[in-house]
């Protein structure tokens, strides 16, 4: 799928991140909870809100356009254990990420 920076990439976004559970109570999140704050070129900025136990919370994505058909993948086995043996984030990595952003004057694009 090929799409501009308008409504089909919106949607496109909000159905990407609905595959995303909450970190607190792992509801998966629904488009009306999803929020675009902004874009500069790939790095997209969402706010997301849990319907279930109404965390708030921060997404930043980099989605790149390939020029081909985009294709949503499944984590690889691989990918589900490595993911499933983290830690959750927790309070003081929020307020850590807090203070990073609090005096953060860059290019999130060379942080991710």
């Amino acid at each position: 799928m090929s799409v501009d920076d308008g409504p089909a990439k919106h949607l496109f976004i909000k159905h990407l991140i609905t595959n995303i559970k909450c970190a607190v109570c792992q509801s998966h999140y629904e488009p009306e909870d999803i929020h675009i704050i902004d874009h500069r070129d790939e790095l997209w900025v969402m706010a997301v809100t849990c319907g279930q136990c109404h965390t708030r919370g921060l997404i930043f994505a980099i989605i790149r356009e390939t020029g081909e058909a985009e294709s949503v993948a499944e984590l690889t086995p691989d990918e589900w254990i490595r993911f499933g043996e983290m830690s959750q984030v927790d309070a003081d990595d929020v307020l850590d990420m807090h203070e990073f952003l609090r005096d953060f004057d860059g290019d999130f694009v060379s942080v991710l």
